[in-house]
């Protein structure tokens, strides 16, 4: 009676998966919490067809109590512009994460990393998977409450590197063209820019190993009068033909529309590359080269870290074969 009553009424505990096993709680609470080599076989299957026939779930506040942490992983995405690919990675992430029990939650870290910092702290999940929102003095103190922080800070794996190579291949591709003068059009944005000043970086690197001039920066606002007079220094009166690296799809698309109000072709007196292979980037004409990248091997990286017990690979990854040249008629 007191079984159905709580299949009927209330949460179901594992008072009752063992009133319906006829077994010890110490005996069941063992068994469903992974200890299950203690007993015998037919113990075993006692316990486990009552947590099923009751829809038995644990608690995770309860195991939280007792172990320190929860069965949490914490997504920590900063304040940044994000596209559809944030939604597949951490759709991937839960995906993947789900196969060994745990739970993925996003936490946006907004326009105050430090309140995001004591937030997690306070959760104690099994793991963080850091997308650059906290400095190293941040990670230290979350690996020091015991919570697991992926990519973590010896990991041989360098979240600017694939930014620098993004920004390289896009000055590499503009500057077939030698004469050309680049310049990098960042976003004009008010959330933090954490990728944009890293491709900056790049193009300027090969701009450099080519005897190239360093490229000027412009933040370019997504509407096409701001865009305009953003870009009015270098495109009113050109000297000579210009190569424009751009942050993303979206941006290059602004500076296409402020190149055709100041009356310039493309390619030939302004080149573009974008970076993120929108849809919408090859669909615009003229249609935009820009750069492939390959987040979901990406993030099979962090996801391959993510199970209890395992470690991060050694190897250290390599840019280059994340991204892709996609040719288009911009460049």
């Amino acid at each position: 009676m007191r079984t159905q009553k709580k299949q009927n009424s209330s949460r179901v505990t594992s008072w009752d998966v063992a009133d319906l096993a006829g077994l010890s709680r110490s005996t069941v609470s063992q068994v469903l919490n992974g200890h299950g080599d203690r007993f015998n076989e037919e113990t075993r299957n006692r316990v486990t067809a009552a947590a099923e026939r009751l829809n038995y779930r644990p608690s995770r506040a309860g195991r939280a109590l007792k172990t320190g942490v929860t069965d949490l992983i914490v997504v920590a995405v900063p304040n940044i512009t994000f596209g559809r690919q944030l939604q597949d990675t951490v759709e991937q992430i839960a995906s993947e994460s789900a196969r060994f029990g745990m739970s993925v939650f996003v936490r946006y870290a907004g326009s105050d990393p430090a309140s995001t910092l004591a937030a997690i702290l306070d959760m104690r999940p099994a793991t963080v998977v850091n997308f650059r929102v906290f400095t190293a003095a941040d990670l230290e103190r979350i690996e020091a409450a015991g919570i697991r922080v992926i990519p973590s800070l010896d990991s041989s794996q360098d979240p600017a590197g694939i930014e620098i190579s993004i920004g390289r291949l896009q000055a590499r591709e503009l500057l077939r063209e030698p004469k050309r003068r680049l310049v990098y059009a960042l976003l004009a944005d008010t959330r933090l820019d954490l990728y944009g000043p890293d491709r900056a970086t790049g193009a300027a690197e090969e701009a450099a190993s080519r005897g190239a001039r360093d490229p000027a920066r412009v933040r370019v606002p997504l509407n096409r009068e701001g865009a305009r007079e953003a870009l009015r220094p270098v495109f009113e009166k050109p000297e000579g033909p210009l190569g424009v690296c751009c942050y993303n799809d979206e941006v290059a698309a602004a500076v296409l529309s402020a190149a055709r109000s100041f009356g310039l072709s493309v390619p030939d007196q302004v080149a573009v590359v974008g970076v993120d292979n929108t849809d919408v980037g090859q669909l615009i004409t003229p249609r935009l080269t820009t750069i492939a990248v390959d987040l979901p091997a990406l993030v099979r990286l962090l996801v391959a870290a993510l199970e209890p017990g395992q470690d991060e690979t050694g190897q250290r990854i390599q840019p280059e074969s994340f991204i892709t040249l996609v040719p288009g008629e911009t460049s």
